[in-house]
């Protein structure tokens, strides 16, 4: 009776460890569960965040487009380019086109158009200025992902692999004593109880896996990405956004008819990776230790893992996607300027 009490201690033991280590936080009564809104994580299949608008069909521009336009002071020049261009069109239909206004507007429109030309190749650079940042960051957080991912599946491998030699080991040691327990029956225990550890190594083995999946915890780094200024952290001058971009990420999107009406681009950014379900562990965009971590203005221990690192990684892929959609409205400018449409 001692052994048997023994053993079903030892059982009941082992079920509150395996419980604690495999049961989630969402099994936890709900007065222990951290307070949600309706917006956090509901998005399973999330959507791109902003749209250009852009009709190729169309002869005007689209609201973004002219917004961007007013915002790089292109607009004066591109309405002037179309005046000058209808003026030359009357004179070329009235044969008046070597008079010395005609040979003028001429020189001011290829003045113009070299102008515009030029905004529009520096606009550019400047958004590749802050996608090849973007990128350089990713090609590092990538090798230590990989670096952390390699050492995590190594621990998992040695675990399942000890898990299942000494399952074999106490399996073959439980049936050997079964057989010589007619002959002996006090093997018969001992068997038993082999056999009910048998059985406990490989569950608690499978919980510590699953425990140790999401890999090792270290101290995070302190060296800010290219998120610390969308987060209003502190930057250097290696991460800081030229004036067109930041403008353009600071401006609520034109035309705008949906529940985020009113929200610059920036915001609408954070919100949408508040409610991203794909990204669980960002849940408020108030919580400055897990900002100081995403952005790595404050080194935080613990702080760098394999989850943090993936979270990283998809914000600054989802932030180098909406940054360069503005290349689509720089094309339909340059489509202004070729006379293929009109602001």
């Amino acid at each position: 009776m001692e052994s048997n009490r023994r053993c079903a201690t030892v059982c009941f033991s082992a079920a509150l460890v395996i419980a604690q280590v495999i049961l989630p936080s969402t099994f936890l009564p709900e007065a222990a569960a951290a307070p949600s809104t309706s917006t956090i994580n509901t998005v399973e299949v999330p959507k791109q965040i902003l749209r250009t608008g852009i009709n190729l069909e169309a002869r005007t521009v689209s609201p973004n487009t002219l917004q961007l336009a007013q915002n790089l002071n292109l607009l004066p020049t591109l309405s002037r380019l179309q005046e000058l261009r209808a003026k030359t069109s009357q004179r070329t239909g009235s044969n008046n086109v070597n008079t010395i206004e005609s040979l003028s507007d001429r020189q001011e429109l290829l003045e113009l158009t070299q102008k515009a030309q030029s905004i529009l190749i520096r606009t550019a650079l400047e958004i590749d200025f802050v996608l090849a940042e973007i990128n350089a960051e990713q090609n590092i957080y990538s090798e230590v992902l990989s670096s952390l991912q390699g050492s995590r599946d190594k621990l998992v491998a040695r675990v399942n692999a000890g898990s299942f030699i000494l399952n074999g080991v106490l399996w073959t040691v439980c049936e050997a004593l079964a057989i010589v327990s007619p002959l002996h029956p006090n093997y018969a225990i001992q068997s038993g109880i082999v056999g009910i550890a048998a059985g406990i190594v490989p569950s608690i083995a499978s919980g510590y896996a699953l425990k140790a999946y999401s890999g090792k915890h270290s101290k995070s780094e302190c060296d800010p990405n290219m998120l610390a200024k969308i987060f209003d952290r502190p930057i250097n001058s290696d991460i800081d956004y030229p004036k067109s971009v930041w403008s353009f990420l600071n401006t609520a999107p034109a035309g705008e008819t949906d529940n985020n009406t009113g929200k610059t681009r920036k915001e609408q950014l954070i919100a949408r990776w508040v409610s991203d379900k794909n990204i669980p562990s960002f849940t408020d965009k108030a919580n400055s230790k897990e900002i100081d971590i995403i952005t790595a203005t404050a080194a935080q221990k613990k702080g760098l893992s394999i989850d943090n690192l993936n979270v990283r990684m998809v914000m600054l892929e989802q932030l180098q996607g909406e940054l360069a959609k503005m290349k689509r409205l720089l094309m339909e400018i340059a489509m202004v300027i070729t006379d293929e449409k009109e602001v």
